[in-house]
């Protein structure tokens, strides 16, 4: 399912399709992407998305990342839905006899913790619930009900709790507390304080320490330099963007061991002239979605007067205080894909033919530009695959009516493949990429339609019921069926085959087995017509009693009549003929 498909069906149930597919990006979960996705989040769609994590349906990395992009801005009464769904779960999951043992239960309740932790941030607050949960699990903990991880999972939730009401360890929190975590470099700790902590300005002392630690461990000797600028600068922003005014881009590179992805694979469907695009990762082109790609990491760019080279700027809540590139300085230089606000790219799903054909001017590689401040520095390449599309049969309109002129242009300037582009005197053009291996499977043919059925023959007459002590009459034969029609003639059809000077010898034969006009087969004979049913033979007669009082037998029964025969089927068609095919080197 691509998100295109996802965003038709609308649906919580074509979502968990969509999230379960390898490679799916949960950008299809931002109600206001720029791409395919889903229109809103309801009730339905939230205790579905839930359930799709319980049942191991979406990967829960994956199923964290949706929810927190589709519950920043659900209405209030699907963020109850899906808080009343989700501790259910997360209860149930900590509950379970094998969670202790199995990897897929804990990664699936520490997605939902995590959502959890982040709830201030993320999700609409729901305290009946909350509260509910959290005198639940405190009584599972004080009964040491639950196994030792599930039990340090509760614990970490049951602290947060007492976060939200100021305290750490049953204290209070104040500045002087703050400064002992930094002391002891305990972030984790810090940024708990920061997503849970009611007072404004407890949380902004504990984001600043949180920024102090990351500049102490920085690498990077302009940020330990200008640590109050970089605090400053990371207190206002989340990150350290350069400005790439003062420090132009000299040079950038792609790490392709951080893209999974190998080569895109096209899928034509050329009756209406749409195209989807896939990815594949195995040695041959195989269909997948295509996966968002992080530029994150990934893109990495030397900058004058930096140390290090850099990257694309974290997201905000990471408070990273190395020197980076703000995504708004990157741009992608390719019509099917866009880059989002957190610097991933993703690839339109479905595109038109003639943009389908315009990625085959790449030749065998997809490529996909970067540019940084303006300045084209690198790029992202892969293998090109157009997947062999269903046979192109243009036919008559109508039962035995003629195919329709066809004018081919056949494009072998690359030989590698060929791109087709058909004109039919019936108004309609097509265009389709073969590659050359799969060439002399696809054919482009001009076909006259099957002939009309001949007309069913008549049914024959039921015979007359016999009256008393009489034969039943025959039933009447069937009438025979009518012929078939005529089969249409194939159009003309003239083909133009372009080598740009390469040999074209080959290329000629080939087209010549697959390029054709096709004679219509002439219709099926009408069916004979259903004999008619013998007429039932008359009663018998009653026994009578003669004058000296002796019993006179009746007459006998009457004979059922024979049933007609059927009429013999009416003989089939002639064929059309086909039409000419002409095939001329062009170029």
């Amino acid at each position: 399912m691509t998100a295109a498909q996802l965003a038709r069906y609308d649906t919580g149930g074509a979502l968990v399709a969509y999230l379960g597919q390898p490679d799916a990006s949960p950008v299809v979960c931002n109600v206001h992407a720029k791409g395919p996705h889903l229109s809103s989040c309801t009730p339905a769609v939230s205790r579905t998305l839930v359930a799709g994590l319980e049942k191991g349906a979406v990967p829960p990395d994956l199923w964290a990342r949706c929810v927190a992009l589709l519950m920043g801005r659900a209405p209030i009464e699907a963020g109850v839905a899906f808080l009343d769904a989700v501790s259910g779960a997360y209860l149930d999951l900590l509950r379970d006899a094998k969670f202790e043992s199995s990897p897929a239960l804990q990664a699936r309740a520490a997605a939902i913790q995590e959502l959890y932790l982040q709830r201030k941030a993320k999700l609409p607050t729901h305290f009946a619930v909350d509260a509910a949960m959290e005198v639940a699990l405190a009584k599972d903990v004080a009964r040491h009900a639950l196994g030792p991880k599930a039990e340090a999972l509760a614990s970490e939730l049951l602290l947060v709790d007492g976060l939200e009401h100021g305290r750490l360890d049953g204290a209070p929190v104040d500045v002087p507390r703050i400064d002992a975590l930094f002391a002891a470099g305990d972030e984790a700790t810090l940024r708990l304080l920061i997503a849970h902590l009611p007072d404004a300005s407890l949380r902004t002392e504990a984001t600043r320490r949180v920024i102090r630690l990351h500049i102490a461990a920085s690498t990077f000797p302009e940020v330990k330099a200008g640590a109050a600028a970089v605090e400053a600068a990371v207190m206002q922003r989340g990150s350290n963007p350069l400005s790439l005014a003062a420090h132009p881009a000299l040079r950038a590179s792609i790490d392709a061991s951080k893209v999974t992805m190998r080569g895109v694979l096209v899928r034509q469907q050329v009756y209406a002239q749409k195209a989807t695009l896939l990815g594949w990762s195995g040695d041959r082109p195989g269909a997948s979605v295509l996966p968002e790609v992080s530029l994150r990491g990934v893109l990495v760019v030397e900058v004058q007067g930096v140390s290090h080279p850099v990257t694309l700027c974290q997201p905000r809540e990471a408070l990273d205080v190395t020197p980076c590139i703000a995504v708004k300085d990157v741009s992608l230089d390719n019509p099917t894909a866009y880059l989002d606000h957190g610097g991933a790219f993703h690839f339109r799903d479905d595109l038109t033919m003639r943009d389908a054909v315009n990625l085959a001017q790449m030749r065998d590689r997809f490529v996909l530009p970067v540019s940084v401040g303006g300045k084209a520095l690198t790029d992202f390449q892969w293998t090109l695959w157009y997947e062999r599309p269903a046979d192109l049969v243009l036919a008559g309109p109508a039962p035995g009516t003629d195919g329709p002129a066809l004018a081919v242009v056949a494009d072998h300037r690359d030989p590698a493949r060929f791109i087709f582009d058909v004109s039919s005197s019936g108004g309609g053009a097509y265009l389709a990429v073969v590659e050359q291996p799969d060439a002399p499977a696809f054919h482009v043919v001009s076909a006259g339609a099957r002939g009309y059925t001949g007309a069913t023959g008549a049914a024959g007459s039921d015979g007359a019921d016999g009256a008393m002590c009489e034969d039943g009459s025959n039933g009447e034969d069937g009438g025979p069926g009518g012929p078939g029609g005529p089969g249409g003639n194939g159009g003309n059809v003239t083909v133009s085959l372009l080598c740009g000077g390469a040999p074209c010898a080959d290329a000629l034969a080939l087209l010549r087995a697959t390029v054709l006009s096709a004679a219509g087969p002439g219709g099926e004979g009408g069916a004979g017509g259903p004999g008619g049913k013998g007429g039932s033979g008359g009663p018998a007669g009653p026994d009578t009693t003669d004058a000296d009082g002796n019993t006179v037998s009746g007459c006998s029964a009457g004979s059922d009549g024979s049933d007609g025969s059927d009429g013999s089927d009416g003989p089939p068609g002639p064929p059309g003929r086909p039409g000419v095919v002409t095939l001329a080197i062009t170029g």
